[in-house]
């Protein structure tokens, strides 16, 4: 007694607070008892909070969307005769459009379609003056799918002009407006280009190594053709829910707690049935900002299954030797001229033999990482 009146008194005398508060507050917590009960009670309202999230974070990470992703009122037995109404109206004008690219070839054997920025005009050139101008010739064709920016229109027509080669269309171009590209990208196929056999989408900052896109085509089984969407495949892929990451997707925008099985962008094959399928089914799913793991959506509901090439796609990790380079189909992350010349130079060696890349590719433990 004698220190809590020492305390009151000295409390009045600087005059933090009324005396009486202090005593009332030292009375409020002198019964141990209270004290008790009460970290009993948080302790159990934490214990049960612990238990309640660490549940929905294992239920969250239970991948169920191998077979359908969800969204089970969309079934399609019959792709020809679809009653469903549409959900996802692709509202957009062609701005640009090649001349009878594809009608001069009877059968387009590969049809390398390139996204790319409306700004990126260099890396286009780099492509068109290494493997795009491989791609552009005998039974091979190239285009580049733009959306439209006004600061960079110009330039963009006056490539077109020029090479031919751009689909543009008046959607705003930027980051996320890469699902409208893959839309009229597979719309223009399948209108401008029906006579394509395959399809090898890429991104334009990926090298494609077109001799061993067109040694990959030739060994693919034709039983599977009819259903061939194929890349780096990502298996059980779950949405982002991490408010921070550009990749972030809310319960609201998408409800369900996994992805179907997808190709990245970066390269992935398609066979001309597989387009088809694709193109008719579009209007029909959901639109999704994704566009890799959207078209991983309306193939599932294709009844398409993702085929793996994982190991035959490079990720940029072993640019610095390119001796590597002959044992794949593309490559990542190639900004310059240089890099892209060097690559070229690498896949087209005069010294490049069989035995050579056999060498590298199956008895080095390097070339095993890839």
């Amino acid at each position: 007694m004698m220190l809590l009146r020492c305390v009151i008194r000295f409390c009045r005398s600087i005059r933090l607070v009324p005396a009486m508060r202090i005593h009332s507050l030292i009375h409020s917590y002198s019964n141990i008892r209270n004290l008790n009960r009460l970290f009993l009670s948080l302790s159990i309202l934490c214990i049960i909070s612990v238990c309640y999230f660490g549940h929905m974070i294992y239920k969250s990470n239970i991948y169920t969307c191998s077979k359908d992703y969800g969204y089970s009122k969309y079934k399609f037995d019959n792709l020809d005769n679809i009653t469903i109404s549409p959900v996802n109206i692709h509202p957009f004008k062609l701005k640009l459009l090649p001349d009878s690219l594809c009608d001069a070839i009877p059968e387009v054997y590969l049809l390398a379609v390139v996204k790319s920025a409306t700004k990126n005009s260099y890396k286009r050139n780099c492509i068109r003056k290494t493997w795009g101008n491989e791609s552009n010739s005998e039974n091979r064709r190239l285009i580049f799918i733009l959306g439209y920016n006004e600061e960079d229109q110009k330039q963009v027509e006056s490539e077109s002009q020029q090479f031919n080669d751009i689909v543009q269309e008046n959607f705003q171009d930027g980051y996320w407006s890469n699902t409208y590209k893959m839309e009229m990208a597979f719309n223009w196929i399948t209108k401008h280009c029906a006579n394509a056999k395959y399809a090898v989408f890429v991104d334009d900052d990926m090298y494609l190594n077109v001799p061993n896109t067109i040694k990959y085509l030739h060994s693919v089984d034709e039983r599977k053709v009819e259903n061939l969407y194929s890349g780096l495949v990502v298996e059980e892929p779950f949405p982002t829910r991490d408010y921070f990451n550009k990749h972030y997707i809310s319960r609201q925008d998408y409800p369900l707690d996994c992805f179907p099985p997808y190709i990245p962008s970066g390269t992935v094959f398609f066979s001309k049935a597989v387009i088809q399928k694709i193109q008719k089914l579009i209007p029909h799913i959901p639109h999704f900002r994704e566009d890799d793991v959207y078209l991983g959506m309306v193939a599932q509901k294709a009844g398409v299954t993702p085929s793996k090439i994982n190991f035959l796609i490079g990720l940029g990790d072993n640019r610095s030797d390119l001796k590597f380079l002959p044992c794949l189909i593309s490559d990542h992350g190639y900004t310059t001229l240089e890099m892209f010349q060097s690559a070229y130079n690498e896949t087209h060696s005069k010294n490049l033999t069989i035995d050579k890349i056999m060498e590298v590719c199956i008895h080095s433990s390097k070339a095993k990482e890839l």
